[in-house]
């Protein structure tokens, strides 16, 4: 009984932390988070990339006047020579629509085989835009303060003026909300019709916006330190200085952690409150930050020349130097593939090493699993209530949200401010540790028990045999008596 439970017992452990065995003698220091899967030629800087949900395909615009389009081996599929330098690129989830903004002021869509399906001219240099995650909505932002909305078909269904030139765009994935940063301020947020939810102003030009999916946090970084978050109302959440101008500013899926890259060759990490968690130093200005969509990691691209990912405590994991200025990077929806654009005239194509990065985060989830990858990977957006942290103090910020202007174009008293659509809550971290634990408690009880029985059948086996032996034993000495009796001689 004892020798069954002590089996059972070890069964158990070994499955409540398969981890911890398989990973006895390994140097965790050499094991890379991720692994170069190709490098795109691109023959001139790379101003922006963007990639699909699963990493195959990717876009990117240069210096070369071309929008360039590329599988995940590096195989460049097609480009398109447009009228002048390619500023900005933007990928729907499955990879078959692309957009594209060039100076020389106009707005290209292209199918993934790259055939033109429609330009269309605006009044400036396009610096910023954005595709639904379906392909069926364009947003637009160009240097005549203009945002521009259009169709899949290339119907402009409305344009919005928000009086500065606009540096940044970001859509929601069905479309359905577009925020706007511009250099006079301003970040609004506008819907599906062109109608101005809200506008803020803010104390500083507005170099980078994000949103959650359904655009239930909306994030902003600016020219003046600041790092502000606001909700779907425009209701003005907090703002944090980092040491630097902000370059770019991104939000988990749910909005519960906000990571930003600043001139003052650092990656911040907030939380909901405004709180800062952390923040780490790097040896260039940080272009460009985003947090993966499964909120595991932290990629961040520097004038360094180098690619950092951290965890989201603040340690790094990995880095890759791509031998030149990092511009822009993008990380795939299933989180299993980063695209970063370089000086190097190359866009670097890295993919998850399952196992290592298991190991790395200490965490059996991400080893590799025998499942089918879907073709287009959508995350709902949590509901979240405010987190229970001492809030970071945000009084005496000297420059205070201001509300926009009402007479700013489309704005109605009555307009939508989206809360009655529906969002899905997603499991929490700890109720999906729960759920393991409970799988490693029910392996652990199973193993116990089929310990116990073995110990058991063990006994009653021992038991049945001595009994047999004592039975023999007893006949044998009745034989005896019977042959030692008087008169048997």
């Amino acid at each position: 009984m004892a020798l069954g439970l002590f089996f059972g017992l070890l069964s158990g452990a070994e499955a409540a932390d398969p981890l911890v065995r398989d990973s006895g003698d390994v140097d965790l220091s050499e094991l890379k988070a991720f692994d170069l899967l190709s490098r795109c030629e691109t023959g001139c800087i790379v101003n922006d990339v963007s990639i699909s949900s699963t990493g195959d395909y990717l876009v990117a615009g240069g210096f070369d006047h071309k929008v360039s389009f590329f599988n995940s081996k590096g195989t460049q599929l097609w480009n398109y020579t447009t009228g002048d330098i390619v500023y900005t690129v933007s990928l729907s989830s499955d990879g078959a629509r692309v957009a594209a903004g060039s100076n020389d002021k106009k707005v290209y869509l292209f199918n993934r085989e790259g055939d033109l399906l429609w330009r269309r001219k605006t009044g400036g240099s396009l610096n910023s835009v954005a595709i639904s995650s379906d392909g069926l909505y364009i947003a637009a932002g160009s240097e005549d303060g203009k945002i521009y909305f259009f169709n899949r078909e290339g119907k402009l269904l409305w344009s919005f003026d928000s009086r500065g030139a606009v540096r940044s765009v970001a859509i929601s994935i069905d479309g359905s909300y577009v925020t706007v940063g511009n250099a006079n301020n301003y970040v609004y947020l506008l819907d599906r019709e062109g109608k101005t939810i809200w506008g803020r102003k803010t104390g500083s030009l507005i170099n980078s916006v994000s949103m959650t999916p359904y655009a239930y946090y909306v994030a902003a970084g600016g020219s003046n330190y600041n790092v502000y978050l606001f909700d779907r109302k425009g209701e003005f959440s907090w703002v944090h200085k980092p040491g630097n101008w902000v370059s770019s500013v991104s939000l988990t899926t749910n909005g519960s952690h906000l990571a930003a890259g600043s001139f003052d060759d650092k990656i911040y990490l907030f939380n909901l409150t405004g709180a800062k968690l952390w923040d780490y130093q790097v040896k260039g200005d940080v272009y460009d930050v985003e947090i993966s969509p499964d909120s595991s990691f932290i990629a961040a691209g520097s004038w360094d020349d180098n690619l950092y990912v951290l965890n989201m405590d603040g340690e790094e994991l990995w880095n890759y130097n791509c031998e030149g200025n990092i511009n822009s990077l993008d990380v795939s929806r299933d989180s299993s593939t980063i695209a970063v654009g370089s000086d190097a005239e190359a866009v670097y194509l890295f993919e998850r090493n399952l196992t290592a990065f298991a190991l790395l985060l200490g965490d059996e989830s991400f080893l590799p699993k025998e499942t089918i990858k879907e073709k287009d990977v959508v995350l709902a957006e949590e509901v979240l209530q405010p987190i229970k942290e001492d809030t970071a103090a945000t009084g005496g910020v000297e420059n205070r949200v201001e509300e926009a202007s009402v007479t700013s174009s489309g704005v109605d008293g009555n307009t939508k401010t989206g809360e009655d659509s529906g969002l899905v809550e997603l499991p929490s971290e700890e109720s999906s540790l729960k759920v393991l634990e409970m799988f490693g408690s029910v392996k652990f009880l199973f193993a116990l028990l089929i310990g116990a029985l073995a110990g058991t059948v063990f006994f009653l086996k021992r038991r049945i045999l001595k009994q047999k032996e004592l039975d023999e034993s007893l006949e044998d000495f009745e034989n005896l008596e019977e042959n030692d009796t008087p008169g048997n001689n």
